[in-house]
């Protein structure tokens, strides 16, 4: 299941409880109460590893993003000097192409002089045309004409040396008209030759430059891919940020609900001894068990050991039991055994006896709590009760003596760890209360001690 989904679940189960757990519910049994609080820490406990897991994600995360920000800071150090020498050729380029712009100007200025003087050329013809059509009419013909109208021979030569002299005239001008031209030709052809070795030059700049984009795009494609990476990278992180946030939200709620039903369960608790108190007897906790008939270990106020085992011990003491709200203590024996790191209690089975004789004022069954459970009260104020027994011999109103066996250790209940099919013994253990007029007291003080020879 994705975290997201996990998420909403939660969510709509948290608001399922705003709406269905009531504060303060005093109609509640011991087992709902447990029940209650078994689920809290059960949510309490799934946050926690929830928002471990976010936090180890949001941790390899941040990794990821400092890996990837290193990836960019080298492929921007491995691309500065391709970028420099792209700038360079590019100022090259317009220096170029700043060239060629002058050389076409002064191309187009030359091409305007040129048709100038074009239009010169055509207009000095226009007037020979004028002037040869005026001697043609004037009766200036060929020069076989002047040498047949001429007088003599001196009088052809005169008028032949003026007509080559006019002809002279009129081809000068035209020949410096020509001259003029083939120059501006000349200017024009130099000037496109410099363009064409400026447009050349360009070209191969241009060319160099292509290859420094090409290397550059190829450079800017991984970067593009790095912060497409980083992008989504921070949406994860701003994400699991989100996750984390929420699961704090929850487990503080939970924790609200926790404290609410460790209340209610101190309040039960209190009930619980209260009934006990007034369903028994008051004194000043001395016992008399009249004629027994064992040979158990009597501690010095008259209690033997409910377990009657050379290897019993105590798995939780009164003091770690009092540090978690309980006044009680756990026992077991023999000892456990570990197999392949799974705790085996291989005390389930034995012999539970009444630490002393009185009468059964509670003999029933909480699948969320005490399992099977009895509460002996014996007389002066003083009761012991047995739980998570695998059975229980006796029921409210029968009268017990001390050494008799009452029931069969076991792990009903809520026992922890719990039992599973692989490991059915696990978890076995009594839970073992004393209380003196309805209040709890350190079964320790009772009991003897070692708590069997």
């Amino acid at each position: 299941m994705k975290i997201s989904t996990k998420i909403f679940s939660v969510i709509c189960a948290l608001t399922l409880l705003l709406t269905t757990i009531p504060f303060g519910a005093s109609a509640k049994t011991i087992e709902q109460i447990e029940a209650e609080i078994d689920k809290y820490e059960q949510q309490i406990a799934d946050a926690s590893k929830g928002q471990a897991n976010a936090k180890e994600k949001l941790k390899a995360l941040q990794e990821q993003s400092k890996a990837i920000d290193q990836k960019v800071q080298a492929l921007e150090k491995e691309m500065a000097p391709i970028r420099t020498k792209i700038n360079e050729l590019t100022k090259q380029i317009n220096e170029f192409e700043a060239r060629i712009k002058v050389l076409e100007k002064e191309i187009k200025e030359t091409e305007d002089k040129k048709a100038e003087q074009d239009k010169s050329i055509e207009i000095t013809r226009e007037l020979l045309a004028k002037r040869l059509r005026a001697a043609y009419i004037a009766g200036e013909t060929s020069e076989l004409e002047i040498f047949l109208n001429a007088t003599d021979f001196s009088d052809f030569l005169a008028r032949s040396e003026l007509l080559r002299q006019v002809s002279k005239h009129d081809n000068a001008v035209v020949e410096d008209l020509q001259q003029q031209i083939k120059e501006l030709n000349k200017i024009i052809q130099d000037l496109d030759s410099k363009r064409a070795e400026n447009e050349e030059k360009q070209a191969a700049i241009i060319s160099d430059r292509e290859v420094y984009n090409k290397e550059m795009k190829v450079f800017q494609g991984k970067m593009n891919e790095l912060e497409a990476t980083q992008a989504r990278n921070e949406k994860n992180i701003k994400e699991q940020n989100k996750i984390i946030a929420t699961y704090n939200q929850n487990s503080a709620y939970y924790q609200q609900l926790l404290a609410q039903a460790e209340k209610e369960k101190a309040e039960f608790s209190a009930q619980l001894d209260k009934d006990i108190a007034n369903e028994g007897s008051s004194g000043n906790g001395v016992v008399d068990n009249g004629n027994v008939n064992h040979n158990f270990k009597v501690s010095s106020k008259g209690i033997i050991s409910p377990i009657q085992d050379k290897s019993v011990y105590y798995s939780a003491t009164f003091s770690e039991h009092i540090s978690r709200g309980t006044a009680s203590v756990d026992m077991c024996a023999p000892a456990n055994r570990v197999v392949n790191g799974q705790t085996y209690y291989t005390s389930k089975g034995a012999k539970i006896y009444a630490v002393a004789s009185g009468t059964v004022t509670k003999s029933t069954y909480s699948s969320s709590s005490y399992g099977h459970y009895i509460n002996i009260d014996h007389g002066n104020g003083l009761s012991s009760l047995y739980a998570h027994m695998d059975a229980r011999y006796f029921n409210v109103g029968d009268k017990v003596v001390q050494g008799q066996v009452i029931g069969i250790l076991g792990n009903t209940g809520n026992c922890w760890p719990r039992p599973t099919a692989a490991n059915p013994v696990a978890g076995s253990h009594l839970h073992f209360e004393m209380r003196l007029n309805g209040n709890r007291v350190n079964p320790e003080i009772y009991l003897p001690s070692p708590l069997v020879y």
